[in-house]
């Protein structure tokens, strides 16, 4: 696969769309650049993970990640570019899904493709599902597929604009089920509305959030209410409950006992205002049905990381700057599907990708083509330097 072919691939991926749960296509056309970017094997399993092998000296494994889904273009009139075509404006391609992450996809397996000869085994996953619950499909393929194998480390191809991430906060839902008691919309003062005691919450939990914990690395830990539904719905009646949904960033030791336990304490002062009969906070679950049909059960809180692997990170981030002199240690503000890898299972987590984390989501999103090349110099230089690390601990 030559390098001028990337930016080929990207425009196919984009052009692909690939909500979360319709994965099918974009999953198909990887599966098959991977197999011509040279890889032992690949092939699809059964949550619609695209999987593949790229056989070593059986050093490592190392584990290269990224998810194949995007969010929702949202409203099209904000966009003056069509979000499937693909177009390169001024050195960018425009599309969703180019920054986050089909960049780092084309840059990854255009690197698969020039690889030397490595000591290292290398694994790759490309999951699906990620936007909704990141972590949750590829712990399934950990668990299943790979459930012998202990990785060594693991690369997301997460946006990083060209630098070396290193960790990130985790992010738990809350929904906070708040009743009061119904009345006729006419005389409120019979009732007690359970919307204006979500209202009161979302103050109040914002308020308190100045007090939450902050990491010296990984940032503040935060909040923002995102969504109220409340019932009945009838304009004539004031509602007797509402679920307010909030997204709560964690840093690195919390644990969702942790975090439930703050939305109690707001609990607590709501229903001194009187605005509340009942006020219960829980960590969402649900399950989500990949685009196979297999249904992933998902408790939603998500643990933050932070590498401290002090020789890794100075070895890699001294080979990535000699390609470019300009890198430096990244963490991201969103979450990952290294949540689970190295939240979770411990794993040494590393990331680079091509783009501005801050692109992802919005309208004209975009990736700039001299970036996305470079990344596929970076990778190499990346796992070369893995391969260093790696091989001379083991001959210790």
């Amino acid at each position: 696969m030559p390098e001028r072919d990337v930016i080929n691939l990207l425009r196919k991926l984009v052009g692909t769309p690939s909500p979360s749960g319709a994965e099918g296509d974009v999953a198909g056309l990887v599966k098959d650049f991977l197999l011509d970017a040279g890889v032992d094997e690949a092939f699809i399993d059964n949550v619609g993970n695209v999987v593949a092998r790229l056989r070593g000296k059986g050093f490592g494994p190392v584990l290269i990640e990224g998810h194949l889904d995007t969010v929702d273009p949202g409203n099209l009139e904000q966009w003056h570019v069509d979000p499937f075509a693909a177009k390169i404006i001024d050195g960018r391609l425009y599309g969703r899904g180019a920054a986050d992450m089909k960049g780092g996809i084309a840059s990854q397996i255009s690197a698969l493709a020039g690889l030397k000869e490595m000591d290292l085994d290398l694994y790759v996953v490309y999951t699906v599902h990620e936007e909704t619950a990141e972590g949750a499909s590829i712990a399934h393929t950990l668990n299943t597929v790979f459930r012998n194998i202990r990785f060594e480390v693991a690369i997301t191809g997460e946006a990083t604009s060209l630098n070396l991430g290193v960790g990130h906060r985790g992010r738990a839902v809350i929904d906070v089920r708040i009743c009061g008691r119904s009345a006729h919309a006419s005389m409120p003062e019979e009732g007690v509305n359970a919307l204006l005691g979500a209202s009161e919450f979302a103050i109040l939990a914002t308020n308190a959030a100045q007090g939450l914990p902050e990491h010296p690395i990984l940032g503040k830990e935060t909040l923002t209410p995102s969504v109220i539904t409340c019932a009945p719905e009838d304009v004539p009646q004031i509602p007797d409950q509402c679920v307010l949904t909030l997204d709560h960033r964690v840093v690195a030791s919390r644990s969702p006992e942790d975090v439930l336990a703050f939305y109690d304490g707001v609990c607590e002062e709501l229903l001194k205002t009187g605005n509340a009969i009942s006020c219960q906070p829980r960590l969402r679950e649900e399950v989500i049905r990949t685009w196979t049909g297999v249904d992933l059960r998902v408790r939603e809180f998500f643990s933050a990381w932070l590498n401290e692997d002090r020789l890794m990170i100075r070895e890699v981030l001294g080979a990535l700057k000699r390609g470019y002199q300009y890198a430096t240690k990244y963490v991201w503000r969103f979450s990952t599907d290294l949540a689970y890898v190295s939240g979770v299972l411990g794993i040494s987590g590393l990331g680079l990708g091509p783009g501005d984390e801050s692109m992802a989501h919005k309208p004209d999103e975009y990736v700039e083509v001299i970036e996305v090349k470079k990344a596929i110099e970076l990778y190499r230089k990346l796992l070369y330097a893995l391969n260093e690390v790696i091989t001379s601990r083991h001959r210790k």
